[in-house]
């Protein structure tokens, strides 16, 4: 018997950052960046001008000032503001963050094909700086990965190259434990990520199943295939099939009625718990009687 269980911007003002800028982890400095719009989903097909954005349009990106004190967040040390004063000719303080009659009027327009900035231009140097400290711009092409709410993206050849480099080694990664399946592995596969094929399905089904899986997302693959609970999810799925495991809403019972988890991590735990053996070795009986 089962245990009971517990149950935008605008312009020339200057925007306002909901709060200070993160610090951020890796940023792109070569010769030359692009910043580029990132592609998002949406209902527009890939090959559609208005996918990303429609031709000869641009989005103005402003300075962001933080809440609160609204200094204006230029991304710029002092040191920074007179090497580039100087460059440019400009009076010291012109690049004050103090400064907003001069951050006012400044812009940059970013049409869907992006921005090229040379580094070795002071001006663009100016344009990259603050475009790092920007909230909607991810810094690099990894950073991008963890600021979900990024619309933008600072990259370059290298980056780029670095990137798909990576998403290549994580797919070959990914076919070499595919490969390496048995026909029983790839189903609890499959039912684990929530994609079950029936037991009359041919091994062809079942591996062009998995074999779609690993090409779309084939970290999410890895991640099922190492979780240290995927046997029992597959497990769990199994008795949930075989009826010996009724769900209820996200509530796991016997079908006596009593309860083994309310929710699919509850009922795991349960399971792999030492004191509670008996049950799940009742209920690996019963799946063997099943079959």
């Amino acid at each position: 018997m089962a245990k009971k269980v517990a149950k935008t911007e605008t312009t020339p003002e200057v925007s306002e950052v909901v709060k200070t800028a993160p610090v951020k982890r890796e940023s792109v400095r070569r010769d030359k960046v692009t910043l580029k719009p990132i592609k998002k989903h949406g209902w527009l097909p890939d090959d559609h001008d208005g996918s990303l954005r429609y031709s000869k349009c641009f989005e103005r990106l402003t300075v962001q000032a933080a809440k609160g004190t609204g200094v204006l967040n230029t991304g710029m040390t002092e040191e920074d503001e007179v090497r580039l004063e100087t460059k440019m000719h400009m009076a010291p303080g012109t690049l004050s963050k103090y400064n907003r009659d001069y951050w006012a009027n400044f812009k940059v327009d970013v049409p869907k094909e992006g921005v090229v900035l040379d580094l070795a231009n002071p001006e663009d140097e100016v344009k990259y700086l603050v475009l790092k400290a920007h909230q909607r711009v991810a810094n690099s092409e990894m950073e991008r990965f963890d600021t979900p709410f990024a619309e933008y993206v600072m990259t370059s050849d290298e980056q780029e190259a670095k990137v798909e480099n990576q998403k290549s080694k994580l797919k070959r990664r990914a076919y070499k434990i595919f490969s390496n399946m048995s026909t029983t592995e790839m189903r609890d596969v499959l039912k684990v990520m929530g994609k079950r094929a029936g037991d009359e399905s041919s091994i062809d089904f079942v591996e062009a199943q998995l074999d779609k899986i690993v090409t779309e997302d084939p970290q999410d693959f890895i991640n099922t295939v190492e979780d240290p609970t995927f046997k029992m999810r597959a497990f769990i799925d199994d008795c949930l099939a075989a009826r010996v495991l009724v769900k209820n809403g996200t509530k796991y019972q016997l079908p006596g009625g009593d309860v083994v988890g309310y929710t699919l991590e509850q009922t795991i735990e349960y399971l792999q718990n030492p004191d509670n053996q008996e049950v799940y070795l009742d209920l690996k009986g019963k799946m063997s009687i099943a079959k």
